[in-house]
């Protein structure tokens, strides 16, 4: 049976970096959130609050993979993993968008018996073998 921490309450910091249609566009966000590990895989969950919560969780698995997904008015699950193009679903209200990652550097760490640590991740997004944006996640939790 694999090992499984209980939920543990963490305080996340995070930043996005978007550079699409010619512009550059940041969003700094703070939150509380959850962190469960399940054998090697931790999952961080937390409410993205824009004008509405938005319930977002982070899949670590290993290193350099993550997988992000956001449940708002728009359904995204995006696998990241170091060096490689995945396909993605982003499922709209008008409905389903096929999209490509690419991720560049995906990078984790953290130290799980002091419960904080490090997510960062670089990517480009293609819709029809067109890029559409360039991304940049940084996100830190801590106790």
């Amino acid at each position: 049976m694999p090992h499984k921490l209980p939920s543990q309450p963490v305080h996340i910091e995070g930043e996005t970096i978007l550079h699409q249609a010619g512009e550059e566009e940041h969003y700094r966000f703070s939150a509380v959130g959850q962190l469960v590990q399940l054998g090697t895989t931790v999952y961080l969950r937390f409410n993205e609050d824009n004008e509405e919560a938005v319930p977002v969780t982070y899949k670590i698995d290993g290193s350099n993979s993550l997988r992000i997904s956001r449940r708002g008015e728009s359904q995204l699950t995006l696998q990241l993993i170091a060096g490689q193009r995945t396909q993605n679903v982003d499922v709209t209200p008008y409905g389903k968008l096929q999209i490509a990652a690419e991720a560049t550097a995906v990078e984790t760490e953290f130290d799980l018996a002091e419960l904080r640590g490090t997510v960062s991740a670089d990517y480009r997004i293609f819709t029809d073998d067109e890029e559409v944006g360039n991304h940049q996640i940084r996100l830190q939790f801590y106790r």
